[in-house]
């Protein structure tokens, strides 16, 4: 996540589109307040820092039947954490150790979670690569990304976390084994949204490509839930096939001949 542009300032610009609100999980930021609202709304949700990222400070938070809150994910350091207490506010004082020294570290959202696992209950997001070519959004290409089995308790499906990569049609397979054209309606949809959100956060921040992260909720339907500003490509090297990744360097090389 760029620094100009943080996960909190997205998320706003993403809800006054009618096409991309749509699709985006319910978002607000984080308070103590807030979180114990949105726990008793929803199964589980998810604590960002607003700007970090490769799965950084993401926690997934919920509340067990016998009242104790429990947060499992990755901490600022990127190192793992599970842990359950009793008062909701033992979770606060992992966001802001220092709070007793007057200095808070930085801004978090609160995002609704989406159940975006596979049948075996393995979480999965995917990537889709979107372009500026001459002035018109392409969709470059996209992929899926599916949690290692040690990340079925947090749900974070990332790459930099041990997620491995598949092909969209395999991903699709895998989710809950759609025909071809129950498939083609959901990468049309991906398609649409993404094209849709690259004009959105394009109007405040301007760049020339946008890697879009979604989730596929139980019905199969798309959950928008981040833009990245500087995405790598280096997921879609390891699909097998290699003519996504070629398509994408192609057009970097004509955005780049255009530039000159």
């Amino acid at each position: 996540m760029n620094e100009n542009l943080g996960k909190w300032k997205q998320s706003l610009l993403l809800q006054q589109n009618p096409v991309t609100a749509k699709y985006t999980p319910e978002t607000t930021i984080y308070s103590l307040e807030n979180l114990v609202d949105f726990i008793c709304r929803y199964e589980f949700v998810y604590v960002k820092h607003n700007s970090t990222g490769q799965g950084r400070a993401i926690y997934k938070v919920y509340k067990r039947k016998d009242g104790q809150y429990c947060f499992t994910g990755f901490t600022m350091q990127g190192e793992p954490i599970h842990k359950c207490v009793t008062a909701i506010e033992d979770f606060h004082q992992l966001l802001h150790p220092f709070t007793k020294f007057g200095r808070l570290s930085g801004t978090y959202i609160i995002q609704e979670g989406v159940k975006s696992w596979l049948q075996n209950g393995q979480p999965f997001s995917i990537r889709v690569h979107v372009q500026n070519l001459e002035g018109e959004w392409v969709i470059g290409g996209m992929y899926g990304k599916i949690g290692i089995a040690e990340t079925k308790d947090h749900g974070i499906a990332n790459t930099h976390r041990g997620a491995y990569v598949r092909s969209m049609e395999e991903l699709l397979m895998l989710h809950s084994k759609m025909d071809d054209s129950t498939k083609m309606d959901v990468i049309n949809c991906l398609k649409e949204v993404s094209i849709k959100a690259a004009e959105v956060i394009a109007t405040y921040f301007p760049n020339r490509e946008y890697g879009i992260d979604f989730g596929l909720n139980r019905e199969g339907n798309p959950r928008l839930f981040e833009v990245n500003t500087a995405p790598g490509i280096g997921g879609f090297a390891r699909i097998e096939d290699k003519t996504i990744w070629k398509r994408i360097v192609a057009i970097r090389k004509l955005q780049e001949k255009a530039d000159s």
